[in-house]
C-alpha cells in the first residue's frame, strides 16, 4: 500500500459564522451599558445613523435579511466568546477590585481559549472575600455555549490553576482549603508546617476550642511544633480577596421591566435602557437623488449597515422579552416572594420553551437584569439546578440554602441546631438532602458549626 500523499475529491458540511451573524451575537451578549458605549461609537461613525428621540424602531423600506432572521435557530456553541465576557476596554484604568485584579493575571497565564473561558467564569462566581461560592452546576450553566460540554473534572482543573493565582487562597470553597492553599505556599522546612496542614485538613473545627494538650494529640506533634503551627495558622488570611479591594459601584440597568396585571405578570422592554436609533431621513433623501454622485457608494453602504443594525437591535430585544416573559412564569414565586420560592430551572428548559438553542439563551441573560416590584434581579438568578426530590416537589439549591438561613435564624440561641438537626428540620419541609450537603451550605452562607454558634452566645 502506498504511503505517499495524494489528492482526493469529497464532500463535508460546515457551519461558517458569517460575519454579521457574528455581529447580532455580540450584539445580544452585550449588557446595557456597553450596549450603550457601542451604539454612541455607532453613531460616531455610521452618517446615516441618528438617535430616534420618538422611541420608535424604523424598520419600513428595509430589505429583508436573512441573515438575522435565522441566527437564533443555529447552534452558536463555536462561535466566538462574546466581548462581554470582561475584557476591559484599552483606555480603562485598572479597577482596583478582585476581579480585575485576577484577570489581569489570567491574561499572562498560557490557558487555551476553552480553559480561559471557563477561568473567567469561575473568577465571575467569587463573592468579595474570594471563596468561591457557587454550585459546579451554576458554573457549568455559565459555560453552556460550550461544544462538547464543560466537564466537572475540566472545570476543576481550571479551579486548581485560578488558586494559584494572587493572592494565595482565592477561589476556595471552604475556609479550611483556604487556608491550606496558602500554607502550601510555605517553604517545605517552615517550623510547625506539618503540624499546622494535619490540624486545618482534618480538625479545623477544633482550632478555635481545643486547648494545647488536645491538639497536641491531634496534630501528633510535641508542643513546641504545634505552638510554631499555631503560631503560623494566625499569619493567614481567611479573607484572601478582601484586601485587593472594594469592587467599584456597579449600576444596574435593567433590560426588562415585569409588570403585575389582572391578567398576570407581563414582560416589556426598558424604553431607558438605551439610546433608539433610526436612520438620518436627509441623508437617506440625498443618498435617493444622487445615487451616482461623489460618495454615493459609501454612503449606500452605511444605509445598509445602519438598516441591519436597527434590525438586530429589535430582534435583541425581542429575544429579551421572550426569553424574560418565559422566566418570570416559570419562577413566578421567585418574583413575587424572593429565593425562598425559587424553583429548579435549566437553560435546557428554557431553550426548548423558546425554540432557540441553549447557547442562545445564555448569551441572552449575560450580564442582564430585570426591573421588578421587588426590585432588579439579574436574569442568571432565575436559574438554579435541582438537588433533591421529595415527593412531587423539587427544590432548587438557592431556595434550600435561604430555607437553610432562615431555619438557623428562628434557632434558640442557647440551643442551636448541629448538621443533623438542620438535615431533619429541612425534611419538615419535604427537602431531603445529605449532611454533607448542609454543612457545604452552612459555609456558603457564613453560618458558623453549632458549637461556634452556642459559644459565640455564651460570650
Amino acid at each position: 500500500m502506498s504511503l505517499a500523499p495524494r489528492l482526493a475529491p469529497g464532500l463535508s458540511q460546515r457551519l461558517t459564522l458569517a460575519p454579521r451573524l457574528s455581529e447580532a451575537l455580540r450584539l445580544l451578549a452585550l449588557p446595557t451599558l456597553e450596549l450603550t458605549e457601542a451604539l454612541t461609537q455607532a453613531l460616531e461613525s455610521n452618517a446615516m445613523l441618528e438617535q430616534d428621540e420618538s422611541g420608535e424602531t424604523e424598520t419600513a423600506d428595509a430589505p429583508e435579511t436573512p441573515e438575522v432572521d435565522s441566527w437564533e435557530q443555529l447552534d452558536w456553541s463555536s462561535a466566538p466568546a462574546p466581548a462581554a465576557s470582561g475584557d476591559p476596554p484599552e483606555t480603562a484604568e485598572p479597577a482596583a477590585d478582585l476581579r480585575w485584579h485576577l484577570l489581569d493575571q489570567l491574561a499572562l497565564e498560557r490557558l487555551s481559549a476553552r480553559d480561559h473561558a471557563i477561568a473567567v467564569a469561575v473568577v465571575d462566581a467569587l463573592d468579595d472575600d474570594g471563596y468561591l461560592r457557587e454550585e459546579p452546576d451554576e458554573i457549568r450553566a455559565a459555560l453552556d455555549t460550550f461544544d462538547p460540554p464543560a466537564a466537572p473534572d475540566e472545570i476543576e482543573a481550571v479551579i486548581h490553576r485560578v488558586q494559584r493565582l494572587d493572592p494565595v487562597g482565592v477561589a476556595a470553597r471552604t475556609p479550611s482549603e483556604c487556608l491550606l492553599l496558602q500554607l502550601s505556599e510555605r517553604a517545605a522546612d517552615t517550623p510547625g508546617l506539618a503540624a499546622a496542614r494535619r490540624l486545618v485538613a482534618t480538625h479545623f473545627e477544633e482550632l478555635g476550642r481545643a486547648d494545647a494538650a488536645r491538639l497536641q494529640r491531634l496534630a501528633g506533634a510535641t508542643a513546641g511544633a504545634v505552638d510554631a503551627a499555631l503560631r503560623l495558622i494566625r499569619a493567614l488570611d481567611p479573607y484572601p480577596g478582601a484586601r485587593i479591594g472594594p469592587a467599584p459601584a456597579e449600576y444596574l440597568l435593567p433590560e426588562l421591566i415585569a409588570r403585575q396585571g389582572p391578567d398576570g405578570w407581563r414582560v416589556e422592554p426598558n424604553s431607558r435602557s438605551g439610546p433608539r436609533l433610526a436612520v438620518n431621513e436627509d441623508y437617506a433623501a440625498w443618498l435617493a437623488a444622487h445615487r451616482q454622485g461623489e460618495g454615493a457608494a459609501a454612503l449606500a453602504g452605511q444605509l445598509e449597515e445602519a438598516r441591519w443594525l436597527i434590525r438586530a437591535l429589535a430582534q435583541r430585544e425581542q429575544t429579551l422579552v421572550r426569553v424574560g416573559t418565559v422566566l418570570v412564569r416559570r419562577q413566578a414565586g421567585f418574583v413575587e416572594a424572593g429565593p425562598r420560592h425559587l424553583g429548579p430551572l435549566t437553560l435546557r428548559e428554557v431553550a426548548d420553551e423558546i425554540g432557540m438553542h441553549e447557547s442562545t439563551i445564555s448569551r441572552a441573560v449575560q450580564g442582564k437584569s430585570i426591573a421588578a416590584p421587588r426590585g432588579v434581579i439579574p436574569l442568571r438568578h432565575f436559574f438554579s439546578a435541582a438537588v433533591s426530590k421529595g415527593g412531587d416537589a423539587s427544590h432548587s439549591a438557592r431556595a434550600v440554602q435561604e430555607r437553610l438561613r432562615a431555619i438557623v435564624a428562628s434557632e434558640d440561641p442557647a440551643r442551636p441546631l448541629s448538621d443533623a438537626a438542620l438535615v431533619a428540620a429541612l425534611g419538615q419541609d419535604d427537602i431531603h438532602i445529605a449532611r454533607r450537603t448542609v454543612a457545604k451550605y452552612r459555609e456558603a452562607l457564613g453560618l458558623a458549626p453549632a458549637r461556634e454558634r452556642r459559644r459565640a452566645i455564651r460570650r
